[in-house]
């Protein structure tokens, strides 16, 4: 009998805070993810990437994973997302990412700069609050910017459909923030 009262108030509170965790990922998403803006968007990820490509020596590299939503979810596969920095010797930074134009299993797939969610969450992390719970990818030799920044721009020129779920099934021609990262990203 015990179990059951238990099960009887902790389910209910168990669904009310799922939810109100879910509807605030939802309204952050609707916040950045227009999909016409971010197809609009990618025009200038090229461009940007394409002036780096011209004095790369001044700039670094780094990758990052993220929480999606809120920094209250376990990160898991499907709960985090990855993305890119680069920064100017000056320390003035971009953020890079893959993400699909609309919330839904499939869709077009583009790549943004800048977005909300990015900056945010990395500018938490530079100064220390970590409320995205980001962490920065360890690799050993650092990140070949011009061959890694190459990939992006083939990517871009490829049109490849955004999959949520393509870090399980691998699907061809489909990818995600996560797997884009995996496959765009080489090491010195």
């Amino acid at each position: 009998m015990k179990k059951c009262v238990f099960l009887l108030y902790f389910l209910p509170a168990l669904f009310i805070t799922s939810c109100s965790t879910l509807m605030i990922g939802i309204d952050i998403l609707q916040l950045e993810l227009d999909g016409d803006k971010l197809i609009n968007n990618e025009i200038n990820v090229r461009k940007h990437l394409e002036i780096i490509l011209l004095t790369p020596e001044i700039y670094t590299m780094t990758a990052y994973t993220r929480q999606v939503f809120s920094p209250d979810l376990k990160r898991t596969p499907v709960r985090y997302h990855s993305f890119y920095v680069i920064t100017k010797y000056d320390n003035e930074f971009s953020t890079f990412s893959f993400s699909g134009t609309k919330k839904w299993m499939y869709s077009k797939g583009v790549w943004a700069i800048n977005t909300e969610s990015d900056m945010s969450s990395y500018n938490s992390y530079i100064n220390g609050t970590n409320e995205w719970d980001v962490l920065k990818i360890q690799i050993d030799r650092g990140i070949d910017m011009e061959t890694t920044i190459k990939n992006i721009i083939d990517m871009i020129d490829d049109d490849i459909t955004y999959f949520y779920n393509d870090h399980r099934n691998d699907k061809e021609g489909m990818a995600n923030c996560n797997s884009t990262l995996q496959t765009t990203l080489v090491e010195n």
